[in-house]
């Protein structure tokens, strides 16, 4: 399957809603939670895709080390996805299949099922599972150099436009004479003593 992605070349899994899939909490260990998170440019959010064969990538987390992998062996819908150590297995190749528009759908060996969100989510924190493909949103992932991504110009705020103001008349101020000042009441040391004692 002929696809634009370059052999150990270091990407952003994007989801539709602009949010990317990364290693949650910064874990390095087996089992590290694979979720859903805002963009930030930290390297829990890259990803090196490292060809196995013409048609499967294992999937390398650039934090950990560790390979995008499907937990338990799982190839029944709703599966979770993890990280885990490579160790070949088919729960760890994923084919990228083409959807149109620079996405890809991200399919697992073992099950064929598409990488995909628990219940649809695109909240923080929404866990990676498998899931057979029903052509969803969240079945769809762009792949972005992260250095395209650091590019990418901030969106602007348009500018609030400002009702043009007329200059005010000047008027000349009015001189008012000047108070006469006594001389300056000085404050008793001691408080007045109390009538009512």
């Amino acid at each position: 399957m002929a696809t634009a992605i370059e052999n150990f070349g270091i990407y952003i899994i994007k989801a539709k809603n602009g949010k990317v899939l990364e290693v949650g909490e910064f874990n390095r260990e087996n089992g590290g939670n694979v979720r859903l998170w805002a963009e930030a440019g930290g390297n829990t959010q890259q990803w090196q895709f490292e060809k196995v064969t013409d048609d499967y990538y294992q999937i390398v987390n650039i934090f950990s080390g560790k390979v995008l992998d499907v937990a338990m062996q799982g190839a029944e819908d709703g599966a979770w996805v993890h990280q885990w150590d490579y160790i070949g297995a088919d729960t760890q190749l994923w084919a990228l299949e083409p959807a149109g528009r620079g996405w890809y759908k991200i399919k697992n060996k073992l099950s064929g099922k598409c990488l995909d969100l628990v219940g649809l989510g695109s909240m923080d924190g929404t866990p990676a599972q498998i899931w057979h493909d029903v052509d969803g949103t969240t079945q769809k992932w762009k792949l972005v150099k992260p250095e395209d991504a650091a590019k990418k110009p901030a969106a602007r705020k348009p500018a609030a436009k400002t009702a043009a103001k007329k200059p005010a008349a000047k008027k000349p101020a009015a001189k008012k004479p000047a108070a006469k000042r006594g001389p300056a009441k000085k404050a008793p040391a001691t408080p007045p003593a109390d009538p009512k004692a």
